[in-house]
């Protein structure tokens, strides 16, 4: 989820980055206009499910088509989308609350209030996780019974971001300083990492976590067994929340480049840069392809990789 506000496909579908390496070529092969602001998408349930911040709705899109079969009122400020226990989760960043969406009614079902924006959402362990970056928190909600469980304090004046899910833990990004967060979710112990400057969002895998670095120009990848950067990789202006492609590849929105990166993970170099739309942000893996939003725009690029 991304929003130039502070001081703001998840995708739920995650990729283990594989030995194989990066081949073929990338390739627009659709725009799809949203309406204003696209901010945030995810697979699920046969469609692509976007958070449109300007229309202040949910779009579903049929990837067979790429034709909006469906846009749903959530209220103001929508942008993370989450997938799980049945439903589609929305942040509703202008609402301070998290929006519980049926995907067969077409309806929200619950908004559960908290008293902060919430940045973005994912579902993870078996519950939805929010982050509150102006309490500095990670709300933990049971889908059960729509209550928070837990509510789990980021250390320092962090901002906590974007989440994302990968060996097993929840992995949390920073608004501010220079380190991203590791939450145990059988303990909801919390440990963190130095990378780079605003470390806002990242990418989990079971191999590897990708932070990008929005204010150091630069991707740091992370082993997630020994949590330490094992490689700096410089990729465009402001990077920001990337995607794992069904190759292994990871591609990476430049919000102030208006390009995508694409690393190989066997070099950790980009091999491919490909122009997008105004301030694109962020990446999402669905359905063989990569989806990113162009949040300054109105369009939802599509991104194949042919060859």
């Amino acid at each position: 989820m991304g929003r130039i506000l502070f001081c703001c496909t998840t995708c739920a579908i995650v990729i283990v980055a594989t030995g194989i390496a990066a081949t073929g070529t990338p390739q627009v092969v659709a725009k799809i206009d949203t309406g204003a602001g696209p901010c945030s998408e995810t697979g699920g349930f046969g469609y692509v499910w976007v958070g449109v911040g300007g229309t202040n709705s949910l779009a579903r899109i049929d990837p067979a088509t790429n034709a909006i079969t469906h846009s749903i009122p959530v209220g103001p400020g929508p942008c993370g989308v989450a997938i799980g226990a049945g439903s589609v989760w929305v942040d509703g960043y202008g609402s301070h609350s998290v929006i519980r969406v049926d995907p067969v009614a077409l309806k929200v079902v619950k908004r559960i209030n908290l008293p902060d924006q919430i940045w973005d959402v994912t579902f993870a362990a078996g519950a939805v996780w929010a982050t509150e970056p102006n309490l500095g928190y990670v709300v933990r909600i049971n889908p059960k019974t729509n209550k928070v469980r837990r509510k789990i304090k980021i250390p320092g004046i962090a901002g906590p971001a974007n989440l994302r899910y990968g060996a097993g833990a929840v992995w949390v990004g920073s608004l501010l300083g220079r380190r991203v967060f590791r939450i145990d979710p059988r303990t909801n112990k919390v440990t963190s990492i130095r990378v780079g400057r605003t470390p806002r969002s990242l990418a989990a895998s079971d191999s590897a976590i990708w932070v990008s670095n929005h204010l150091s120009n630069t991707v740091s990848r992370i082993n997630p067994k020994t949590r330490k950067v094992v490689a700096t990789i410089r990729v465009g202006k402001q990077p920001e929340n990337a995607a794992i492609a069904d190759d292994g590849t990871i591609f990476v929105p430049n919000l102030g480049s208006n390009t995508v990166s694409r690393i190989d993970p066997l070099t950790n170099k980009v091999v491919n840069t490909i122009p997008v739309g105004t301030k694109p942000f962020p990446a999402a893996s669905a359905f063989g392809d990569i989806w990113i939003p162009s949040s300054g725009g109105s369009d939802l690029y599509r991104v194949h990789i042919s060859g």
